[in-house]
């Protein structure tokens, strides 16, 4: 039962922007779970799959331009690719302390008020770039925040949205990159991770769980970031950074 609620909890905060790291910890520490590495980064999988069918439609776009020879395609995916680098650099680099920060609930509680910050800064951002408009110091940048997010506490999800938003993005178009550059990182997070998982049939339900719950939070965050209502992360991000200080 609890691999199932933890299963809910990656599901609807995998996307939401309040870290889905962040409060699998808090919520382990609290159900009184042995936090799993491993067992995190299956479901951090199963939610990649989730992101794949809400950016689906750019994907089988990127796929026919790269078909068919056009170049502003390859251009928007070597800006991804240069998107992923810094978090993969530095999580290959420094793998030992991510995981040890995953224990200090302390030091969740400031990241979480780092997600806060940036999301009530976001909703005072705009732009008008495309994908295919950004430069390639821009992807840099958002790769930069996406870095960042590779602690418990800091919303994968809300920082690069936040990056996005800062280098001009449209809002829409912000977020939409913001799931397209997170595949490469999720799935190489996962890959590294699952062959230590230990399969069984509450953990393939829990996958399933945050596949279902993933697709309602992305529907959710969609409706919220149009309409400039990313404050309403914000405020729980503070009371959930509250709790876990406490906690810890």
């Amino acid at each position: 039962m609890n691999q199932i609620v933890l299963g809910l909890i990656q599901g609807l905060t995998e996307f939401l922007p309040i870290s889905s790291s962040g409060h699998l910890t808090l919520f382990s520490y609290l159900f009184n779970i042995e936090p799993n590495i491993s067992n995190f980064a299956f479901l951090h999988l199963t939610t990649l799959a989730a992101i794949i069918v809400f950016v689906w439609k750019e994907i089988v776009e990127i796929l026919k331009g790269l078909f068919t020879l056009k170049k502003e395609y390859y251009s928007l995916v070597l800006k991804i690719i240069i998107s992923t680098i810094p978090a993969a650099i530095f999580g290959f680099l420094f793998n030992s302390t991510i995981e040890n920060s995953f224990s200090n609930l302390k030091i969740i509680s400031f990241f979480f008020l780092v997600t806060a910050a940036s999301l009530f800064v976001s909703d005072k951002l705009k732009g008008k770039k495309d994908f295919f408009n950004i430069s390639y110091i821009d992807a840099l940048i958002i790769g930069l925040f996406q870095m960042i997010a590779i602690f418990p506490g800091i919303s994968r999800s809300g920082i690069t949205l936040f990056g996005a938003l800062t280098v001009g993005l449209e809002r829409e178009k912000a977020l939409k990159y913001s799931f397209l550059m997170g595949i490469p990182v999720i799935l190489g997070a996962g890959i590294l991770e699952t062959s230590k998982i230990e399969l069984n049939s509450y953990i393939l339900i829990s996958g399933l769980v945050a596949f279902l719950s993933g697709l309602l939070s992305l529907l959710i965050l969609k409706k919220l970031t149009i309409s400039k209502k990313l404050k309403i992360f914000s405020y729980y991000c503070i009371l959930i950074a509250i709790i876990a200080f406490f906690v810890g």
